[in-house]
């Protein structure tokens, strides 16, 4: 037989096991994802539920300091893992080992900043409550590095029932102390000590499962690896920065009580993302694959049937979500009626969220890390003119159409820059998002 036969048909079997193995992936990361997501997203809103507004807003703008935290403490260096991971799967244990000693020292600097910082902001009642839910910062750093670490192995159903186990074990920490006292404090430390428990678990699951070298190999400096994570962990900074501008800007114009409107419809929302997270990560490792057997051709041809496949599914998901927000007064009582609007409107949302992560995916995996990066420099100064024109008059509803109109401007610049043709599946769900989170807003002032 004709050797290029052979090769024609390696390169086509390649490019449909990468495919499969994508789905197979996604599949398994979206169950553990939504197994993760769904048992915090229950132990935080059965916070809400039992603490009302005003406490919960405090635990609220905790919590969004403590995301930052998390995101500027990885710093990139877990998205690094996958890629050394994948490509090197002997030096695994060396690199997670390596990946987790940076990431702890940098949580520890930062958790000292912050508690600063939430005293100057807050007070120290806020800083108490910051203090309490950052115990955890290092359980969820062990949980990424576990991620991390299958997504490049391509292995992510070995951990789902780690992940079944490690959310069980939060929403019953929450539910528990947040049904017996109504002590935000108190309920922030249930939340941190939650997710040290999820941390020792994934510990579990890294000795279980991940080998160690029999020769003693050295770690690499720890610079070296803060290099290469630094483009990738600023994008994700400035990512979390603007998502968490709207609440700090309502903290300080609307007080708890708006940050607690805003913050359960965001929680709620974020549950309808569990499969772009899932996907994503999928994405990321087999676009690395592909440019390096089959060129940039074939990832985008894998972008374009991930688009298309999906694309009215991910419409859905947005308009399932408001109409799912009719449900608020009824699950959280009437003092939550105000997230109705809000929820109706960060609602669109989503769907542009969900094409965003699809698309720096795929821009990582090409590595175009600094492309991805000035797009998030534009993002973020959109959001920041959105959110001082929108926000000082019309509150949580402003938060939610300034992220509208981010996500949808994000999708705009990210399918410019993978050269997806105009008119495809990403600039419809960019269009119509708009449209849709534009109505919605206008409802809503006109509901005032």
């Amino acid at each position: 037989m004709d050797p290029l036969g052979f090769q024609v048909e390696d390169a086509h079997s390649a490019r449909l096991d990468r495919r499969a193995r994508l789905w197979w992936n996604s599949g398994a990361q979206l169950t553990g994802t939504i197994v993760g997501r769904l048992s915090r997203a229950a132990g935080l809103l059965v916070s809400a539920r039992f603490l009302g507004p005003a406490l919960f807003g405090e635990v609220a703008t905790a919590l969004a300091g403590y995301e930052m935290l998390r995101v500027m403490g990885e710093g990139g260096l877990d998205t690094r893992l996958i890629r050394q991971v994948a490509g090197s799967p002997d030096r695994t244990w060396v690199e997670a080992r390596r990946t987790l000693v940076i990431k702890f020292a940098i949580y520890v600097v930062l958790l000292a900043l912050g508690i600063c910082g939430a005293a100057v902001a807050t007070g120290w009642r806020g800083a108490e409550v910051f203090l309490a839910v950052s115990a955890g910062v290092f359980g969820l750093g062990l949980s990424g590095t576990a991620q991390a670490v299958v997504t490049g192995r391509l292995e992510a159903h070995t951990f789902v029932p780690y992940q079944v186990i490690a959310g069980l074990i939060f929403l019953a920490i929450v539910v528990v102390v947040a049904s017996k006292t109504a002590n935000p404090v108190l309920v922030a430390l249930a939340i941190g000590i939650g997710d040290t428990a999820g941390g020792a678990v994934a510990a579990v699951y890294l000795r279980r499962t991940v080998e160690r070298p029999q020769v003693p190999t050295p770690p690499p400096a720890p610079w070296v690896a803060l290099r290469e994570a630094l483009p990738i962990g600023a994008v994700a900074i400035l990512a979390t920065t603007y998502a968490r501008l709207g609440i700090a800007l309502l903290a300080h114009r609307w007080g708890p009580a708006g940050v607690a409107q805003y913050g359960v419809s965001y929680r709620v929302v974020e549950v309808f993302l569990l499969a772009s997270s899932a996907v994503a990560g999928s994405v990321y490792a087999v676009t690395a694959q592909a440019e390096a057997t089959g060129g940039t051709a074939e990832s985008r041809n894998l972008l374009a049937d991930l688009l298309q496949r999906m694309g009215l599914a991910i419409l859905a998901v947005g308009v399932a979500a408001a109409v799912a927000a009719t449900g608020f007064p009824l699950a959280f009582g009437r003092s939550y009626m105000p997230a109705v609007a809000t929820t109706r409107v960060l609602a669109f949302a989503l769907p542009p969220m969900f094409v965003n992560s699809l698309l720096t995916a795929h821009l990582y995996g090409r590595g175009e890390y600094r492309r991805v990066l000035e797009i998030a420099l534009i993002n973020l100064a959109t959001n920041v003119v959105a959110l001082v024109i929108l926000v000082p008059t019309w509150g949580p509803v402003g938060v939610a159409m300034a992220v509208v109109l981010t996500e949808c401007g994000n999708t705009v610049l990210q399918s410019r820059a993978a050269r997806v043709g105009f008119g495809t599946w990403s600039w419809r769900i960019a269009a119509l998002s708009l449209v849709g989170g534009a109505t919605a807003f206008l409802k809503a002032i006109h509901d005032r």
